[in-house]
């Protein structure tokens, strides 16, 4: 830790701001101390897929490539810690047990990208935000929040754009799972699982759909 401390440095991002944007110089990589970020990219024809969501404790923009490949915007105010490339791939290099916990982090991100894939080719609309939900719900847990009570930075539009969905057909599937007793919507960022065994069975494909 007192190596990683000294090549690194703070940065405050404010929410609606960019960290750093896709096509930039790689020159740094960053852990998120607080906040959230939406991790984002714009094709040819000018529309936007969100790529995912990160926060608290995840690395971003560490890539083998010369510019970024991706843009990484704050949802919320942000505070990370910044290394400069060079200096944090010799501080892998020193410490051996760092270098096999970040490539463990590494490899999380890549399963979640898997599972992103599979559910953007395979599973419906309703199934797509039921996995996303499980997915933030597994994420808070992990973080030893409570699982139950959710707040979502993101917008529905960003959910919309990450699951391959339109803002309508989204917002319909919080309106069905909200009929159908799963969740319980508080406010525009804030809901609450009420039957999260049904969630699990939606996302799994396993509940019956119409």
């Amino acid at each position: 830790m007192p190596a990683l401390n000294a090549i690194s440095t703070s940065l405050k991002v404010s929410k609606g701001e960019t960290l750093f944007l896709e096509g930039d110089e790689a020159r740094h990589s960053f852990n998120v101390v607080n906040g959230y970020l939406r991790l984002a990219r714009v094709g040819i024809d000018g529309r936007r897929q969100v790529m995912g969501f990160v926060s608290t404790g995840d690395f971003v923009g560490h890539t083998r490539k010369d510019a970024y490949s991706i843009s990484a915007e704050a949802l919320t105010d942000v505070t990370v810690c910044r290394f400069e490339r060079g200096a944090f791939e010799d501080l892998l290099v020193r410490f051996p047990v760092f270098e096999r916990e970040f490539n463990r982090m590494t490899a999380g991100m890549l399963d979640d990208m898997q599972d992103q894939l599979f559910t953007l080719g395979r599973k419906n609309a309703l199934e797509r935000v039921a996995s996303f939900l499980l997915s933030y719900v597994e994420r808070q847990e992990e973080i030893q929040c409570n699982g139950h009570e959710l707040w979502l930075p993101m917008t529905r539009a960003d959910i919309a754009d990450s699951l391959g969905l339109t803002l309508e057909t989204v917002s319909r599937a919080f309106s069905r799972l909200k009929n159908e007793g799963i969740l319980e919507i508080e406010q525009a960022h804030t809901i609450r699982i009420l039957d999260r065994e049904g969630l699990e069975d939606l996302a799994s494909g396993e509940a019956e759909t119409v």
